[in-house]
């Protein structure tokens, strides 16, 4: 079971220049905010591991730049001849993509138009240091 959601459009841009800053917030999030991981195993009644949903436990280690750590959350992404990274598209059972999205909101400028299955629809909005998310009234709260 699941979720399902798509990106029906994109203008969400990382420039070069925050790559590497983006890449190192989406790392510490698997260290800053293992409450916030839902994906794990169990073994005798209890969790025994957690990471975070659709993603290896140890993705820090896997996935060495930005862009890896958006492609293993599900994302379609590219760079431009500028070095700058696209984000194109999503098309997947929801995971954590949108603690990841958050937490490199101010390294990000553009949009993306969301449609889930159920033909709900969002728009996330980037301005470089905030992100406004049609869904989330806690902007940062995603963070705490």
């Amino acid at each position: 079971m699941g979720y399902y959601v798509e990106i029906e459009k994109s203008t969400a841009v990382i420039p070069a220049a925050n790559l590497d800053r983006a890449y190192k917030k989406m790392c510490a999030l698997n260290t800053t905010h293992d409450h916030k991981k839902t994906g794990g195993s169990w073994g005798g009644g209890k969790q025994t591991a957690k990471w975070f949903a659709w993603m290896d436990a140890n993705y820090p280690d896997t996935c060495k730049d930005a862009r890896a750590v958006l492609d293993a959350l599900g994302f379609y992404t590219h760079y431009d001849e500028q070095g700058n990274l696209h984000i194109d598209g999503y098309d997947n059972k929801t995971g954590q993509e949108d603690l990841f999205l958050h937490s490199i909101a101010d390294d990000v400028t553009g949009k993306i138009e969301w449609r889930a299955e159920d033909g709900e629809r969002w728009t996330t909005l980037f301005y470089g240091d905030s992100v406004i998310d049609g869904e989330c009234t806690h902007i940062r709260g995603m963070l705490a």
